[in-house]
């Protein structure tokens, strides 16, 4: 009887032992399943198809277009703003006088503030996301000259402790007129057709701002700096027309023809 006892304790003590360890051994295969489904999740979303990304704005053979833009003769005498009117205005210039930007030139005929543009350029293009700002500072609009394509969203701030509004008179597009009366004001808007002639944009408040805006289908244009230069990249190769157009010079064209990769100057002069 004692033996036999013995035998059921030493038996019983295995079966214990060997519980335990299928036990552990079962955590153990369920905890590499859960590792290996882990994986296999991480794996699976590390190579999922990436999003789709936007056509690019400019083609890899695309051709570069750079110049510039100079006034022949005299230059005009550009008139003193008055702007007394406004103390908040004019204690923004009591360092110097501002002049009226109709005509900004350098010291050897450069010719600021001209719209440069590719005509009737083929496909479409990507709207950008990225805002164009124009600001009101200093009781004058920043840029004077702004391009922008379709749908772009333009940001009309005013940075100045005064009253402004915003009155923009497009043809084709909607004309708006919006009133600024705090500082740090920000509006949004879009224009939903193309225009390029260039449209007026004044205050009404203060009626020595103006600047001017154009909408292009497009990103082939540039805004000639204060030095005269422009570029203009990505431009498909082919056979087109490169437009000039000032606000009191009026418009000029010429045609160009770019092969792929090629970089070409074009130079506009216009008589004052």
């Amino acid at each position: 009887m004692k033996k036999f006892l013995n035998v059921l304790l030493a038996a019983t003590v295995v079966l214990s032992i060997s519980c335990g360890k299928g036990k552990e051994a079962k955590e153990e295969e369920e905890g590499t399943d859960d590792q290996a489904l882990q994986t296999a999740t991480t794996s699976s979303a590390g190579t999922a198809a990436p999003a789709a990304q936007p056509a690019a704005a400019v083609p890899a053979e695309g051709a570069t277009i750079s110049g510039k833009v100079t006034l022949a003769g005299a230059v005009p005498a550009m008139p003193t703003i008055q702007m007394a009117a406004d103390p908040y205005c004019q204690s923004q210039h009591a360092s110097a006088p501002v002049k009226d930007e109709e005509v900004v030139v350098g010291p050897q005929g450069e010719l600021a503030n001209v719209f440069i543009y590719i005509k009737n350029v083929p496909g479409t293009y990507p709207t950008p996301s990225t805002p164009v700002v124009l600001d009101q500072h200093g009781c004058q609009y920043h840029p004077h000259a702004i391009m922008l394509q379709v749908g772009q969203p333009l940001q009309i701030k005013n940075s100045d402790a005064t009253l402004h509004n915003i009155h923009a008179l497009p043809v084709i597009n909607s004309p708006f007129n919006e009133g600024q009366p705090v500082q740090g004001m920000v509006s949004t808007k879009k224009l939903d057709k193309a225009e390029i002639t260039p449209f007026r944009i004044k205050c009404d408040v203060h009626g020595w701002m103006k600047a001017f805006m154009a909408v292009m289908p497009n990103p082939f244009y540039s805004v000639s700096a204060d030095n005269g230069s422009f570029t203009i990249s990505g431009l498909p190769p082919g056979s087109y027309t490169i437009v000039a157009w000032h606000e009191k010079y009026g418009q000029q064209e010429q045609p160009i023809t770019v092969a792929p990769k090629e970089s070409k100057t074009v130079a506009f002069t216009f008589k004052g």
